[in-house]
């Protein structure tokens, strides 16, 4: 189970808390920190809130431990990553000898990863599941 350090942001009364995770302090001491895809996207990106069910009994300003399966997370990498090749290669596969080909691919490559986007809710609905809350630190 791949396991992240969140702090709990608000509850609702009724079992359910919003959480956000927290960054690693190793971005911060690491070398290649500039160059680093994880750190700049820590840096650019906003903050996102997100709401889960909880066995415990938390207050704001808690910190907890949230993990995921590896399973779930393969699942998510094989939506992500295949499905638009599933789509693209086929598609440029048709015209491989026309100059359109570079441009289908292209655009089937768009078309699937605009499918990910819209599926990606359901999926990660029906197969994968929320993250877990594993304990309170």
């Amino acid at each position: 189970m791949l396991e992240q350090r969140a702090i709990v942001t608000r509850t609702d009364g009724g079992g359910r808390v919003y959480i956000k995770s927290l960054q690693s302090s190793a971005c911060g001491h690491c070398s290649v920190r500039e160059s680093c895809g994880t750190s700049v996207y820590a840096k650019w990106l906003p903050d996102r809130e997100m709401a889960l069910s909880s066995p415990l009994a938390l207050n704001a300003g808690d910190q907890i431990i949230v993990g995921i399966e590896e399973s779930h997370l393969l699942r998510a990498s094989l939506l992500m990553y295949l499905l638009p090749l599933l789509i693209m290669l086929p598609a440029a596969g048709l015209f491989e000898d026309s100059e359109l080909a570079a441009l289908l691919a292209l655009c089937s490559l768009a078309a699937g990863l605009y499918l990910v986007h819209r599926l990606q809710h359901r999926f990660t609905r029906h197969f994968i599941g929320p993250p877990q809350i594993l304990r309170k630190l």
